[in-house]
């Protein structure tokens, strides 16, 4: 894990309250967990904008948080 992971680990931990799995994928930071987690990070980074986005992933089977870097 990237210290950039680590650090966005953290910070999205304290607004999901549990535990994320937390990858850069082609300069997003996506966060893997349940609805209500990815839902709680999107209220907190509403004021992103479009760069930030919470949905269901197909392939995944799992929900996620992706917060755009680039």
């Amino acid at each position: 894990m990237t210290r950039l992971e680590q650090k966005a680990k953290t910070e999205f931990e304290k607004h999901a309250k549990e535990t994320l799995v937390v990858e850069q994928i082609a300069g997003a930071l996506y966060a893997f967990g349940s609805e209500l987690a990815c839902l709680r990070l999107a209220q907190a980074y509403r004021h992103c904008g479009d760069r930030a986005v919470s949905n269901y992933s197909e392939p995944r089977e799992t929900w996620f948080f992706r917060l755009e870097t680039v």
